[in-house]
């Protein structure tokens, strides 16, 4: 009976350890912005730029119409396909030499990261943690390439031929920390454990010697 009820209040104690992890917050916008800062693809057209159209999974289109998003957010990596209508206007080449992805979530948090053609790579990349989650940017690609897949602020095709293409990756890492009154509950179930090992050991017969 008694080891039925220090095995009750080991399992609590942990059961509380592994508790107090909130859910990944929401991605609530997405921004490529030149490094010149005067070419800007936005997740929403309200904002009057072009509009960057997110995929996810391939073919599905989150903001066909240039309306705001409020993507879940998934538990590790999350990765996206994205659009954006050619600019400038009857040109080959790319409009700047970088571009800098900023991504925004419904809890507060906000990361960005680099890409540079040149290194064909994400630079400068940033995490942000905000309560028990960890968003870290992690992949970014923005390349001008011979396709006519979006307009400026419809995803359908129109407006330039030669529009933007890319990805980008971040990963959510959710932390169990306890709150104050969980801790408090835990270190009693601890004690419990503590007080019933102690008593069994209180309540061994010892042997008589001669």
């Amino acid at each position: 009976m008694t080891k039925t009820i220090l095995f009750a209040a080991a399992a609590t104690a942990l059961a509380l350890v592994s508790t107090g992890a909130n859910a990944a917050a929401n991605l609530v916008s997405a921004a490529v912005t030149g490094s010149n800062g005067a070419t800007v693809w936005n997740t929403t057209s309200s904002t009057g730029n072009y509009t960057v159209f997110l995929q996810q999974p391939l073919g599905n289109v989150m903001n066909p119409t240039g309306q705001a998003i409020n993507d879940p957010t998934e538990a590790g990596l999350n990765s996206f396909t994205i659009n954006g209508d050619g600019w400038p206007i009857g040109g080959k080449a790319a409009s700047d030499p970088r571009y800098t992805l900023t991504l925004k979530f419904a809890d507060g948090a906000t990361i960005s990261g680099v890409y540079d053609p040149l290194f064909d790579e994400a630079l400068d990349v940033t995490s942000s943690t905000v309560g028990n989650t960890t968003y870290t940017f992690v992949g970014f690609g923005w390349d001008r390439v011979h396709a006519n897949n979006v307009s400026g602020n419809v995803a359908r095709p129109g407006g330039d031929d030669r529009d933007y293409a890319g990805q980008f990756s971040f990963t959510a890492v959710e932390g169990a920390v306890p709150e104050p009154t969980t801790w408090a509950m835990m270190l009693a179930g601890f004690g419990m454990i503590g007080l019933g090992l102690r008593s069994r050991r209180s309540a061994t017969p010892r042997l008589a010697h001669a």
